[in-house]
């Protein structure tokens, strides 16, 4: 990475320690400290060899790998995605960790198999255009089948899609103010700008109402976000056309992509029911599979999963990071997905999702079986 990055990265964040509270210095700087020493001891533990040693319990028979954008210019969009390299790279990873990438599916056949082979599933959410244009080239070459989460409003153009208007609001500004936040951000270069979307993203949470906040600071600067969902995600035409191709299955993923934690009972259920009937309408196929917007226990839980399966999905998908066990057949409705389609990306922390030594440092090596956290 370009030293002039590292540089950035260290004034962005001198100049927002000087925005906090001298009362709240001591909490941020141990929040600042944590992800540093959690990658460092990626680092070592894949130098040393000791994280698949470490790890071992917590490798089970399958894995999914979340993905969302597949950009072309990974730092014009704020790293909020990943690259088509880094697609491929994934891939020969988890081939060369010994397991086979299969339809979700076969997946779950498997892990109800003792002596089958180790898999992985390849999951990409929200129905952005640029999986058929840059994600499914590389699919093709390697053969490699994958599941795509479709939101209703996503290709409908009816979506309240605030994390991309945030991210152009971020993308165009040299200085943003947040009344809402209470913030004001330095946006001047790449550093400072994936700062910002990350501290709004934490802000936001799963509280729709501080989502909802960010539509007047959208309206001053004349962020329309139907134009932004036109130009990243799919249409009906390019969905139909993509669902076709023998390497692709088509998941749901809501309505609107909401919080369902934050909705009533009926409107979640109505949530689930009424994206898989649009789906196999559109598509003439049916749509077994789910994935739950964000998918944090913050925001789906044991309710939610009540809803999937009544709704009459097989099985449904978080973002609860884990491997996939033969346990999780008994809990198909809250199956763990481990992000791997962020950038940048480094070795030590791709082969720590892999081998599940991530799964173990994050719960201080608690339960290997990720379902309600």
């Amino acid at each position: 990475m370009p030293t002039s990055f590292y540089l950035d990265n260290v004034r962005n964040l001198l100049r927002n320690l000087r925005q906090e509270p001298i009362s709240a210095l001591p909490g941020r700087l141990a929040a600042i400290a944590r992800p540093k020493m959690f990658r460092l001891s990626e680092e070592a533990a894949h130098r040393t060899g000791a994280g698949a040693i470490l790890a071992r319990a917590y490798r089970g028979k399958g894995i999914a790998l979340m993905f969302h954008e597949i950009h072309s210019d990974v730092d014009g969009e704020l790293r909020t995605g990943c690259s088509a390299a880094q697609l491929a790279r994934i891939i020969d990873a988890v081939r060369a960790d010994g397991r086979d990438i299969v339809p979700i599916g076969e997946g779950l056949r498997r892990l109800a198999e003792p002596d089958s082979t180790p898999f992985a599933l390849l999951t990409f959410d929200d129905g952005y255009r640029d999986n058929r244009t840059n994600a499914l080239p590389v699919l093709e070459r390697a053969q490699a089948p994958m599941t795509l989460f479709a939101p209703t409003g996503m290709i409908t153009r009816e979506i309240n899609a605030w994390w991309l208007g945030l991210r152009e609001l971020i993308k165009t500004s040299a200085v943003l103010d947040l009344p809402a936040m209470g913030r004001s951000f330095d946006c001047g270069d790449l550093a400072s700008k994936m700062s910002a979307m990350r501290m709004v993203t934490g802000w936001i949470g799963t509280d729709q109402s501080r989502a909802d906040a960010l539509a007047p600071v959208f309206a001053a600067k004349g962020i329309d976000l139907a134009t932004l969902v036109e130009r990243y995600a799919m249409d009906e035409a390019e969905l139909r056309t993509f669902a076709a191709h023998p390497l692709v299955e088509i998941g749901a993923h809501t309505q609107s992509h909401r919080f369902l934690s934050a909705l009533d009972e009926a409107t979640v259920l109505n949530e689930l029911k009424s994206n898989k009937a649009y789906l196999e309408n559109l598509l003439g196929r049916p749509v077994r599979y789910l994935a739950y917007p964000f998918g944090t226990p913050g925001a789906c839980g044991e309710r939610e999963a009540r809803l999937a399966a009544l709704a009459g999905f097989e099985a449904s998908f978080t973002t609860r990071a884990g491997h996939l066990f033969s346990e999780h057949l008994r809990h198909p409705q809250l199956l763990p997905r481990i992000d791997v389609g962020y950038a940048p990306q480094s070795r030590a922390a791709l082969a720590s999702r892999l081998n599940g030594l991530h799964r173990a440092m994050t719960t201080g090596f608690g339960n290997p079986v990720a379902i309600g956290t």
